[in-house]
């Protein structure tokens, strides 16, 4: 059995693509692993964003093999029950490319552009031409996180005359990158980057990653977009970086936790934008997750590694 497990419902269209997929295996559809009517003991495949996915509920589901994540980060799963019992942990990739680049150029053009001074300007009835603004013709951006989505990215801001410099763990030029530097090198980047990018996943070694001390460093000119793990920031020192303008301006997609709670101080940051961990979604969001989840059965149902299989020591 493959169980659809998933916060939101999914629509008739797209399960019904997942079971013409794995026919003539049975398909349930169910958000809550802890549902005592669920057959969980049945369930081969799990189909998951990594909620209640624990030493509990993998207890129950006796008879799992796969766990298919349906997004990027597994950082959720807990990699080493999943060693003990020998189950497969696969993520989807390759997908998120097109709305991530667009995201990040919509921010970086946002800014550039200075929409949100014209925003006020209107809402006063101001005709504000004082100010020449700036293009991103011949600015640096450092991507940190040269995969394939860095990538994309890095190809989408060449196009657009950008000078692109990439940080990655080994320093191997990637294709569409100038430059490219190790975390070790990251002070140098950053010294001479006009925007700053993250794409990085969240692990022990990335973890805060980002505080005073890289703002401090970043021009007073520089933007900031994390579109990685909220994990990967230090969220009261990006405040403090924020107000006392070491750092022009920052966009954040993701944030430590989410969802970001009400009174949280994130949101009286007059320079940030914060979006809820939208970058990576669209209206197209489910056809190419399928198209993803459709290359490891595949590979699964041949008894072969899938190409988005994750190395459980190493949690990516």
């Amino acid at each position: 059995m493959l169980l659809i497990s998933l916060p939101h419902e999914m629509d008739d269209q797209y399960v019904k693509k997942i079971a013409e997929l794995v026919y003539p295996m049975e398909v349930v559809v169910e958000p809550d692993l802890m549902n005592a009517n669920l057959p969980i003991d049945k369930v081969e495949i799990l189909l998951t964003y990594g909620a209640q996915v624990n030493e509990t509920t993998l207890d129950s589901m006796k008879s799992l093999k796969w766990i298919q994540v349906f997004q990027a980060g597994v950082e959720q799963i807990p990699m080493k029950e999943l060693m003990k019992r020998g189950i497969l942990l696969t993520n989807i990739q390759d997908f998120h490319s097109i709305p991530l680049s667009e995201y990040v150029l919509s921010m970086i053009l946002y800014f550039t552009r200075a929409i949100r001074k014209y925003e006020k300007s209107q809402r006063i009835q101001e005709w504000n031409r004082k100010e020449m603004d700036q293009e991103i013709y011949g600015k640096t951006v450092a991507i940190f996180g040269a995969g394939r989505i860095g990538q994309f990215i890095a190809e989408r801001c060449k196009l657009l005359g950008m000078k692109v410099i990439g940080v990655n763990t080994n320093g191997k030029i990637k294709p569409h990158f100038d430059e490219m530097y190790t975390m070790d090198q990251k002070i140098d980047v950053l010294q001479k980057s006009d925007f700053v990018v993250l794409l990085l996943p969240a692990t022990k070694e990335t973890y805060h990653c980002f505080g005073q001390k890289e703002f401090q460093t970043m021009k007073k000119s520089a933007y900031f977009i994390n579109v990685g793990r909220g994990t990967l920031v230090n969220a009261e020192e990006l405040i403090e970086s924020l107000n006392n303008e070491e750092i022009k301006g920052a966009a954040i997609d993701v944030t430590d936790p989410e969802p970001l709670p009400g009174d949280h101080p994130l949101w009286n940051v007059e320079n940030l934008i914060i979006t809820p961990h939208i970058a990576a979604v669209s209206n197209r969001f489910f056809d190419r997750a399928i198209e993803k989840v459709a290359l490891n059965w595949e590979a699964y149902k041949r008894n072969e590694q899938p190409p988005y299989y994750i190395e459980l020591a190493k949690g990516y």
